[in-house]
């Protein structure tokens, strides 16, 4: 960091003579956008307005935090989603509100919580979507719903009890988390959440992760009575073979440390190939397609111009390129929804004309 969160806020501390208290709005406000801009953010006022209007914390505290994750993540993707960061650490927030969490310390290594020392954003994502979602738990199906449930989807791989979906666009993965391979069955998994929390992008735009959601009934444990449960975490895992390297996460949503093999994923890949999956064939690293970087390009920011808007979904535009498609899509405002879907937030006058009203 040019300059840390940290020495901004003893900065303004010395200057107005302050003791090291809850910093109150004005100050919070101040500090952020001191920040931003000696970190070559443009645009500043803009995103700590945004900051302001949804920071659910009191005092608005929590605005520091948000310019420290948004300054990571722009280094990182050049394209900070400020909705989702604003989601995170509301969320992060009620955390600290029901006890569940220690409170963030800013220092100059990262954002620290207890022991563990955050410098990257997708890794402080994760651990706070971690901490919020709710364990496994019993779940309870009969040997007869299992046995005679038909997947909506055709995996891409079954045998030995496993079935393997690729989840390689954002609709797939919000599909397979709420319901979509088990019936009734929803998991927290960051990608697979709708609207702006989803965080699918951001891998995607930063380490290039390829999701393959693995669905195993080996870890189906069938009682006395012939009920099913899924207590066993690892009955789902989403298998992220990013450009760094393979990342786990099993249906308690702990990314990085799952159940049983904690930080092995050597053996957990092990015992897949035992099962016969053929991992080094299947469960491979897709990079980035022409049609994603075409998109990077065109939507990766915020663009308020009502004209650009417009345009996007004109074939007559120059710069217009045919989407490619997954079933069920339409090329009618393709470009629109795909603006939106990445969480920017649209002006006063795209909004009018997405609703007719100009």
């Amino acid at each position: 960091m040019k300059q840390t969160l940290n020495e901004e806020i003893q900065r303004v501390r010395e200057i107005m003579g302050l003791k090291p208290i809850i910093i109150e709005s004005r100050q919070s406000e101040e500090i952020s956008l001191n920040f931003l801009k000696k970190n070559g953010i443009e645009r500043v006022e803009d995103i700590v307005k945004e900051f302001v209007s949804g920071d659910q914390s009191t005092n608005q505290k929590n605005i520091p935090i948000m310019a420290y994750l948004y300054v990571l993540e722009n280094r990182k993707s050049g394209s900070p989603n400020i909705r989702q960061i604003i989601n995170i650490v509301n969320e992060y927030n009620e955390l600290l509100n029901n006890r569940r969490i220690t409170p963030i310390q800013i220092t100059k290594n990262g954002l620290a919580i207890g022991e563990q020392t955050f410098n990257d954003y997708l890794k402080f994502a994760e651990h706070i979507h971690g901490l919020s979602s709710t364990k496994t738990g019993e779940y309870k199906l009969s040997s007869e719903e299992i046995s005679s449930f038909i997947p909506e989807k055709k995996p891409m791989w079954s045998g030995n009890n496993i079935d393997i979906y690729e989840g390689n666009n954002v609709g797939k993965c919000i599909a397979y988390s709420q319901g979509g391979l088990i019936p009734e069955k929803t998991y927290s998994f960051c990608i697979g959440k709708p609207g702006e929390l989803n965080m699918y992008k951001s891998y995607r735009d930063t380490q290039s992760s390829t999701f393959y959601f693995i669905v195993d009934r080996n870890k189906f444990k069938t009682d006395e009575n012939g009920q099913v449960n899924l207590d066993d975490p690892l009955h789902m895992v989403v298998f992220d073979m990013s450009d760094m390297g393979p990342i786990l996460t099993d249906a308690d949503n702990n990314t990085g440390n799952i159940a049983e093999y904690g930080k092995d994923e050597k053996g957990y890949i092990n015992y897949l190939k035992e099962k016969g999956v053929p991992v080094d064939k299947l469960l491979i690293n897709r990079p980035k397609t022409e049609q994603e970087i075409y998109e990077d390009n065109l939507l990766g920011k915020k663009n308020p111009d009502l004209s650009w808007f417009i345009n996007l979904d004109n074939p007559n535009n120059p710069n217009y390129r045919k989407p490619e498609l997954e079933p069920g899509e339409t090329q009618n405002n393709y470009y629109k929804y795909a603006y939106i879907g990445r969480g920017h937030v649209l002006s006063d006058e795209q909004f009018d004309f997405l609703m007719g009203k100009s």
